[in-house]
């Protein structure tokens, strides 16, 4: 089984998954943790049990930002052969690791290609040409 862990700075792991049910539905496959947010326990011990008491299964670690404290303190876990890091996450990257890697046979390669398809979605909206067609609707 593939399973899904968003760890973030605060709270946009909980902010992540909500928008992802608004737009998917229940996502029970994925866990969040919300590093140094007040109330919240310290991430990494939490993730690595959850890692050990599935030890069978197949992790994909999402977090925010590259060399933040977050993604450096889970980048160990990777030594592991089940666990997958990925970082500086965005909606649609995280839907798309959702949507295709539950049924990808070679995980690493739906993993780089859903980052390219992620990087499409990054744009200048004013430099996009805007159709005069849509311009008279």
């Amino acid at each position: 089984m593939k399973r899904f862990i968003i760890a973030t700075h605060a709270y946009m792991s909980k902010g992540m998954k909500t928008s992802l049910e608004l737009i998917l539905g229940k996502q029970d496959n994925v866990s969040v943790y919300c590093a140094y947010a007040q109330d919240e326990p310290y991430f990494k011990p939490l993730i690595i049990k959850e890692i050990e008491e599935h030890s069978d299964d197949e992790f994909v670690i999402m977090t925010d930002l590259l060399g933040g404290s977050v993604n450096n303190d889970l980048l160990e876990l990777t030594s592991r052969g089940n666990v997958h890091l990925i970082t500086g996450i965005n909606l649609i990257l995280v839907m798309s690791i959702l949507l295709t890697i539950p049924n990808c046979e070679d995980i690493v390669s739906t993993i780089h290609q859903c980052i390219e398809d992620a990087k499409t979605g990054i744009v200048y909206c004013n430099e996009i040409q805007i159709d005069t067609e849509l311009d008279e609707l």
